[in-house]
């Protein structure tokens, strides 16, 4: 190891695209590789690999193993200890590779309750400190000096007292480029004892908040309220002192009197809540309806010191219920009738569908016709395309029914031109008809003479042109 003179500094300054492409390399090769492989790969002088390798050592980004007469360099990943010490707010324990304590902050000493002389020098296993002592720590040591991170949970007794320790094992480098292992102490014993504090105030919130509604009392077991939230008070327009020794039973009616005091004596460790619907007479004379739920609170005895009461307003959802129930009445009374039409309805549909059918047969057996006819039959479009042709015209013309739809009235009919054809449309009228006598052209383009019946007809709001034809045989 040789120190970076100024020379050395700006050179390394000016190279660090380098040192960049020495780690991306040995990244590829994680069980390493010697300075000559990787001067070899690099194109670099052997020297200048071995610099290169020093000043990555220094930084802690690569370790090296002695093989042979060979280092052999892989990648690792090292904090500086210089800087882990410098913003650490935990209690830190360097160690070298020989697992001796070197270094420590002063969060440790404060942590330990010991002074420096103590720690300094001494391997991590002889110290007067039982969490090094414990097995799962010292078993730690070995992989973290050779690059290797890890945790720890440990119980043990620090300054008299036991303590949960949450123990970090991280890589670290010296300044001297050599390896060793950083031990950051973190005291979990502060967050236990709150985890344990909350757990017990959750409790008590549960039980507080166990069944509440709306309305909370408290009351004594002479029926005299002791506690009254705020909810409560408003509902009774007093406060707090005016309804303290005020005793529950007079807002009831006296038919629920007796029920209630029947439902606190029901009340036992065994069956500790009890739940009843009275009715209240407010202070304005109304008569409501509430429901209220009567939990015990016993002494160390099981007699009930207190008990804890959840009320809430049920006049509404009474009258809903009876708002609903009315409503299904109704609702049952319009279904039935509705039923009758949807009856009516389908009827009809039934009647609507057997017309459809008869229509529909009496389609089919128009195509029928119309392709069995003793005719050719074709109808054109405005572009003079065939739209629609009959197996006749097809057998007669020498074409297929896919052929026919892709051939023209001048392919068909070679006596008409397009200015012909564009004549006519201009004296196009519907449900006229004309004969005549012209000629066809078969596929194969024998030409024959037809007697022609010609009109033009409309449908869909389209105008087509249709010719009825049928051979003239010599006699």
């Amino acid at each position: 190891m040789f120190p970076l003179h100024n020379t050395y500094a700006v050179h390394m300054i000016g190279n660090v695209h380098p040192l960049a492409e020495i780690r991306e390399l040995l990244r590829k090769y994680p069980k390493g590789l010697s300075i000559s492989e990787i001067a070899r790969m690099l194109g670099q002088h052997r020297n200048t690999t071995a610099k290169y390798l020093d000043i990555l050592q220094f930084r802690g980004d690569v370790d090296q193993k002695q093989i042979g007469t060979a280092k052999n360099y892989f990648p690792a990943h090292r904090i500086a200890v210089s800087s882990l010490l410098h913003f650490s707010p935990f209690p830190v324990v360097i160690l070298n590779g020989r697992t001796e304590v070197v270094m420590v902050n002063g969060a440790t000493l404060a942590l330990f309750g010991c002074t420096l002389d103590v720690l300094y020098g001494e391997p991590a296993g002889n110290l007067p400190i039982p969490l090094f002592k414990d097995r799962a720590l010292l078993d730690r040591y070995h992989d973290t000096l050779h690059g290797a991170k890890g945790s720890v949970r440990l119980h043990t007794v620090l300054a008299g007292g036991e303590c949960d320790l949450l123990v970090h094992l991280i890589p670290v480098v010296f300044d001297t480029g050599r390896e060793g292992c950083a031990l950051v102490l973190l005291n979990e014993t502060p967050a236990r004892d709150l985890a344990e504090r909350a757990a017990r105030w959750q409790q008590r919130y549960e039980a507080l908040l166990a069944d509440t509604t709306e309305w909370v009392i408290h009351l004594r077991p002479d029926m005299t309220i002791s506690y009254a939230g705020d909810a409560f008070c408003r509902r009774a327009g007093k406060t707090h002192e005016e309804l303290t020794g005020f005793r529950f039973t007079p807002i009831l009616s006296p038919a629920d009197q007796t029920r209630v005091r029947e439902a606190l004596f029901a009340v036992t460790p065994e069956a500790p809540l009890q739940t009843l619907e009275v009715r209240t007479i407010r202070s304005d004379g109304e008569v409501c309806r509430e429901q209220w739920s009567f939990r015990g609170i016993f002494t160390a005895n099981s007699t009930p010191a207190e008990y804890h009461c959840i009320g809430r307003d049920t006049t509404a959802f009474r009258q809903m219920e009876a708002e609903l129930s009315r409503y299904r009445a109704d609702l049952e009374s319009l279904v039935s009738e509705r039923t009758q039409e949807m009856q009516e309805a389908n009827q009809n549909l039934l009647q609507v569908i057997a017309e459809k059918d008869e229509v529909e047969r009496e389609l089919i057996f128009t195509r029928f016709a119309f392709n069995h006819a003793s005719d050719s039959i074709l109808l054109f479009d405005r572009q003079g395309v065939v739209y629609r042709a009959n197996m006749t015209a097809g057998e007669l013309l020498g074409y297929t029914p896919g052929e026919l739809h892709e051939t023209t009235v001048f392919t068909i009919n070679p006596s008409i031109s397009r200015a012909a054809w564009d004549r006519m449309w201009k004296e196009a009228l519907p449900g006229r008809k004309e004969r005549t006598r012209s000629v066809h052209r078969k596929k194969d383009g024998h030409i024959f003479d037809v007697e022609v019946s010609r009109t033009f007809v409309e449908f869909g709001e389209k105008m087509y042109f249709c010719s009825i034809a049928r051979e003239i045989t010599p006699e």
